[in-house]
């Protein structure tokens, strides 16, 4: 009987313990940490999306730096312009200077209207995305003492994973938001097509957990007892982490994960943050804009050249195709983007003598990449060029024998009043001028003190003055369309 009480008890402790064990199991299998296969693309996306703010920054210096290269490749045309005014190589430079000038302009433009926006809305969205990420990510990890394990080594051990400096296993996962440095990302898993990392959860939306007895997870869980629920479930409907992307139960159920090719879909508001990330890092693409970018194409087909055409002769917006093609070939020799590039190459080798602005060597164009020189440079010009042309009009004066302005007459013309007329040193008031006549007289005497002489009849000299003068006059135009004083389409006299 003994032996028969002795087995019963054998068998019935046998029983509690396995009935123990098929209850603890139903409870338990649903709280438990996330496998390592999951948790890793999750750190891989955290770790990209840290890397954007850097990028934005390295487009935003690529955009700039272009814009500093048609600016000083402008100021390069205008100084060779300058320095060979009144001959071919004037029309060569001053295309040029206006071509790049139009260039640096749009870039300016779209830079300043669009790409920063988009620049600083990628980086704050991916860093809030980030910050969602992390934040659950972190708290996830740090529950691992005793008999909890978040996240796990492995597919189904109920090991906690172990943290080596900025790695946990051997998945980098800092949980920080790096220093931004200007750099293009070093892996690029967020592409139109969603964020591609989180793929390989797809087929585990259902199965991000795995079955064991070891040690639980009660963060993933809202319910009572075997989640952080108290005496009910700490939810109605369930919690949302990490931005919408995993589904916390409020029963005693696994965990499920939004499938990736949804994240970027707005679908409902429980994941914005994934969306508006994407959309905004998809946005971000102001860097490889056409305004932002060295142009490839003929000459001829550039609008900034036929931009440029157009204002530099003076025809109405936009230029025919064939003027634009005639003054192409006159200035460049031919209307292909080749034939541009060796303009440019010729700017660039002209070579600005030592003494020039105080330089103390010599050096060619291309060699001066300081835009403060180049200013230096360009300014020089522009003064000396401002010298000659006040010389010539001396010249021009003295050749036509016109030894007081004829603004002047033109000034006394329109003086009504007597007081104000006779106060020129040239002319007096005409009493006798009818009305609508002019009223200025030359005065001989008021002349002769300031050393006027009076006009006298044209002489065979004075005519072939009158010849070099006008001569002198297209010296003078060609020289002020250099020095920006005159309308672009004053040009016309090289031709």
């Amino acid at each position: 009987m003994t032996k028969q009480v002795t087995m019963l008890e054998s068998t019935l402790a046998l029983f509690v313990a396995a009935l123990a064990t098929i209850t603890c199991g139903a409870q338990a299998d649903n709280s438990v940490g996330l496998k390592q296969s999951v948790w890793t693309p999750i750190f891989q996306t955290s770790e990209e999306l840290g890397e954007i703010p850097g990028e934005t920054v390295h487009h935003a210096q690529s955009i700039l730096k272009h814009i500093k290269t048609m600016r000083i490749a402008a100021a390069r045309s205008g100084i060779y312009a300058l320095k060979n005014i009144g001959t071919g190589k004037e029309l060569k430079g001053t295309l040029l200077q206006d071509y790049f000038t139009r260039r640096a302009d749009k870039a300016i433009a779209h830079y300043t209207n669009r790409a920063i926006l988009n620049q600083h809305k990628a980086a704050s969205k991916a860093s809030y995305l980030k910050g969602r990420i992390d934040e659950y990510l972190n708290l996830l990890e740090t529950a691992k003492t005793g008999s909890n394990a978040c996240l796990l080594k492995g597919e189904s051990d109920g090991t906690a994973a172990t943290r080596q400096s900025d790695k946990l296993e051997d998945v980098k996962c800092n949980l920080k938001q790096p220093e931004v440095t200007s750099r293009k990302r070093t892996k690029t898993t967020i592409t139109e097509a969603g964020f591609t990392a989180l793929k390989t959860n797809d087929d585990k939306t259902t199965e991000a957990q795995p079955e064991t007895l070891n040690k639980r997870c009660l963060l993933l869980s809202s319910a009572q007892r075997h989640g952080y629920g108290n005496s009910d479930a700490a939810t109605a409907g369930g919690a949302e982490a990490m931005g919408g992307y995993i589904k916390i139960p409020n029963t005693d159920a696994k965990i499920t994960l939004l499938a990736s090719n949804n994240l970027h879909t707005a679908q409902n508001k429980n994941h914005n943050p994934w969306t508006e990330a994407h959309q905004a890092i998809q946005a971000n693409k102001g860097h490889d804009h056409a305004d932002c970018q060295n142009e490839t194409s003929d000459a001829s087909d550039r609008q900034d050249i036929k931009s440029a055409i157009t204002h530099l002769y003076g025809t109405k917006a936009p230029a025919e195709e064939n003027i634009v093609d005639g003054k192409l070939t006159l200035i460049l020799g031919d209307k292909t983007s080749a034939k541009l590039a060796a303009a440019e190459h010729e700017v660039n080798k002209e070579e600005i003598p030592d003494g020039i602005a105080g330089r103390a060597s010599k050096k060619t164009l291309g060699e001066i990449d300081n835009q403060e020189e180049l200013a230096i440079l360009l300014a020089y010009y522009k003064s000396a060029a401002s010298r000659q042309i006040t010389e010539l009009k001396q010249q021009l004066q003295d050749a036509s024998g016109q030894k007081y302005p004829k603004a002047l007459a033109d000034v006394c013309s329109k003086i009504e009043d007597k007081n104000n007329c006779n106060r020129n040193p040239y002319f007096s008031h005409n009493e006798s001028a009818t009305e609508g006549d002019k009223k200025e007289k030359f005065d001989k005497s008021k002349a002769s003190t300031s050393r006027v002489p009076a006009p006298r009849t044209q002489t065979k000299r004075q005519k072939q003055a009158q010849i070099n003068a006008k001569r002198n006059q297209r010296k003078i135009a060609n020289f002020q369309i250099a020095s920006g004083r005159e309308k672009s389409e004053k040009i016309l006299v090289f031709l």
